[in-house]
């Protein structure tokens, strides 16, 4: 697929997202980008292992088709930094994040500059120990309102003048089914409203890259957008596979049309 082609697709996946939320297609485009800063953990990093982003730490897996290289790629931003690291939890804002086979991950917040235009973010499930979908308790939830909320307004001091869009994680579950001996029970939901308002309290955009339905990893390898357990193609299990990066980083670019 040509670069016109991919950026023509992307358009319409964009119009169409704004126009289920919105009830019409954008009349306005999309926003022109100097530099592009994504924040968060493996939600935000991870990609295709054979397509991992030359010099980033191993351990990070941050690859070169995650959500954030697909919509920098497509907003054809002037400058981009991908500071995102697999198992990240918000500390790592702030704090270098330590692993195994390479340096430390330097404090994300580091890629932040006072002319940054645009910070992607997705943190938050790391926090709360083990993530279980199903098992999240209302502490959990204040843990991560606390956390997020100061992630926020850190990049907005750090980067005031940026658009700054959190988003929450991709849908594991159909509503109320299940697969793998698990079954949704509510707790991504949850976990979504909170991280949404979050973003509300915080001036800041939200990407809701949970509500769409059908392309979980209980569905036909074809249709997934996230990974089961033991994914065929060289993508991590139980994240986004190549097709949910792109879906995400179209919920994004529809979010910046707001």
């Amino acid at each position: 697929m040509t670069a016109l082609r991919r950026s023509s697709v992307f358009a319409a996946m964009v119009a169409a997202l704004a126009a289920t939320a919105g009830g019409a297609a954008p009349a306005q485009s999309l926003p022109t980008v100097g530099r592009y800063v994504a924040l968060g953990d493996s939600a935000a990093a991870v990609g295709s292992l054979d397509k991992l982003q030359p010099g980033s730490p191993l351990f990070c897996t941050r690859a070169a088709d995650n959500y954030p290289s697909v919509l920098a790629r497509t907003l054809a931003v002037r400058e981009f930094a991908d500071a995102s690291c697999s198992s990240a939890k918000t500390t790592h804002m702030t704090e270098p994040q330590p692993g195994e086979g390479s340096s430390p991950n330097p404090p994300q917040f580091d890629a932040l500059t006072p002319d940054t235009d645009l910070v992607t973010l997705t943190i938050g499930a790391n926090d709360i120990g083990p993530f279980n979908v199903n098992g999240i308790t209302d502490p959990m939830l204040d843990t991560i309102r606390r956390r997020v909320g100061a992630v926020l307004d850190a990049i907005h001091e750090r980067a005031p003048h940026a658009i700054v869009v959190l988003t929450t994680y991709p849908r594991y579950f159909p509503p109320g089914g299940g697969c793998f001996g698990l079954i949704d029970q509510g707790g991504q939901q949850r976990l979504t409203d909170t991280l949404r308002d979050t973003a509300a309290q915080h001036d800041t955009r939200f990407a809701d890259n949970f509500a769409r339905t059908g392309h979980d990893m209980c569905q036909p390898e074809t249709d997934q957008w996230v990974n089961g357990p033991a994914p065929k193609t060289r993508t991590v299990p139980l994240h986004a596979n190549v097709a949910g990066q792109q879906h995400i980083a179209s919920v994004v670019a529809a979010a910046l049309l707001d």
